[in-house]
């Protein structure tokens, strides 16, 4: 039962919560930036924090939410979340396994993209079809 619900429910939710992390840095980004300890030096570096978290995030909540809707898109769909959610999992886990470099919100991040991890693979698991 939860299977016929469950992947496109997961892309649903994370392509909204991508697209409302893309507006908060649209319309406050210094602040969010400043939660995460990212200081710019100059307005080109704001430039760049602003086209990859707005624009990336904005286009990956899109694509998310397209591949929630269509059928024929939900596997390449929680396939590229649970790509995605691994390497933030991997590049958040050395920033702070080994250069122990973190605060709390980062280590409620990185809980957050664990548990998102796991359940992109519950959600791969419950798209396979069996053989035959």
């Amino acid at each position: 039962m939860y299977a016929k619900f469950f992947p496109a429910a997961l892309l649903y939710i994370n392509g909204l919560l991508y697209c409302g992390v893309a507006y908060l840095f649209l319309t406050d980004m210094n602040y969010w930036l400043g939660q995460l300890s990212i200081s710019s030096r100059s307005d080109v570096g704001v430039t760049e924090l602003r086209s990859v978290y707005l624009g990336f995030m904005a286009g990956f909540g899109l694509f998310l939410c397209w591949s929630a809707w269509r059928r024929e898109w939900r596997f390449p769909g929680v396939v590229l979340l649970a790509l995605t959610y691994a390497g933030l999992v991997a590049a958040r886990s050395w920033g702070i396994l080994v250069e122990e470099n973190y605060n709390d919100l980062v280590l409620r991040i990185y809980i957050a993209e664990w548990l998102a991890l796991v359940l992109s693979l519950l959600a791969i698991l419950s798209l396979r079809r069996p053989a035959g």
